[in-house]
């Protein structure tokens, strides 16, 4: 087995090899980006940021509410068990917004937008059905 991985390593370097990396030119292109205006970093001033954050937190309220309120209703959510508990809420949400932040998701190139507009009305869909849900079910 040790024979097979240091054959495959062999392989990958000598592969690596092969190419002629442009050293100089991925140095140039780092400082463009590091001088450029657009930023991937959360930004609460930014609207899209700061609804993103309201509505997540409103998110978590409304399933709360709902699980410690309403018997016959469930969490819908896949990652989580039918009825969680307020930190695993929690935890899955500080989970999925930390890989979201480094997945680029608070780009704030125009071409990137649709990232957290499409974020933005998915949970304020989920916010909605939420709230039908609890002033639906008792």
């Amino acid at each position: 087995m040790k024979k097979l991985q240091f054959i495959l390593l062999l392989g990958l370097f000598i592969q690596l090899e092969a190419y002629d990396f442009d050293f100089e030119q991925m140095k140039e292109d780092a400082e463009r980006i590091e001088a450029s205006e657009y930023s991937y970093n959360f930004d609460f001033q930014n609207p899209k940021h700061k609804y993103f954050v309201v509505i997540n937190a409103l998110d978590v309220a409304t399933t709360i509410y709902a699980m410690e309120n309403r018997n016959t209703l469930n969490e819908s959510n896949y990652l989580l068990p039918a009825k969680p508990e307020p930190e695993e809420l929690i935890l899955q949400k500080a989970i999925v917004l930390y890989s979201l932040y480094h997945l680029g998701l608070f780009s704030e190139y125009p071409e990137d937008q649709w990232y957290i507009n499409t974020m933005n009305v998915t949970l304020t869909a989920a916010v909605l059905s939420n709230l039908y849900h609890i002033n639906t079910n008792e």
